[in-house]
């Protein structure tokens, strides 16, 4: 039961990622006893070692919290908020909200059509991921530019 317990009081990406290679593992062995598909039942046994590896290795570097709240110190707390909370770092520039992304997405996406209708999607694909990659780009050096002169200033 005690190992049980060290997993409850984990961070929560920790808990999601063995939540998810339960998941991946069980249903891959249900799977393979209901289909006796090879290929399906790999993919599924394979999501579950992958995010068991990703969970382990969290849970390795983590390090064991302490199972008593009253003997948990200030230190404690505060590593368990920044583990928890990885990007809650306020300082800095946000950056501006941006189309670009689904634009490349979208472009890739029309680009990969032309694995099986031929050409046309490739060349409808090309404006998308052209205009896309070219606005993603110049928007990062206009945040990039903009960051430098603040701490210039600062």
């Amino acid at each position: 039961m005690k190992p049980l317990r060290r997993v409850a009081v984990r961070a929560t990406e920790t808990r999601v990622f063995l939540l998810m290679a339960v998941f991946g593992l069980a249903v891959g062995v249900v799977y393979w006893f209901l289909s006796y598909e090879v290929a399906g039942t790999v993919l599924l046994v394979g999501f579950g070692l992958a995010t068991s590896v990703i969970a382990a290795k969290l849970a390795v570097d983590r390090g064991p919290r302490r199972l008593d709240p009253a003997v948990a110190t200030a230190a404690d707390a505060a590593s368990t908020d920044a583990a928890d909370r990885p990007f809650a770092d306020d300082t800095g520039r946000l950056p501006d909200a941006t189309i670009a992304p689904f634009a490349v997405g979208a472009g890739v996406a029309l680009a990969a059509l032309g694995l099986v209708f031929g050409l046309a999607p490739v060349i409808v694909g090309l404006l998308p991921l052209g205009w896309g990659a070219w606005r993603w780009l110049t928007s990062a050096e206009d945040e990039l530019i903009a960051t430098e002169e603040e701490e210039a200033a600062a």
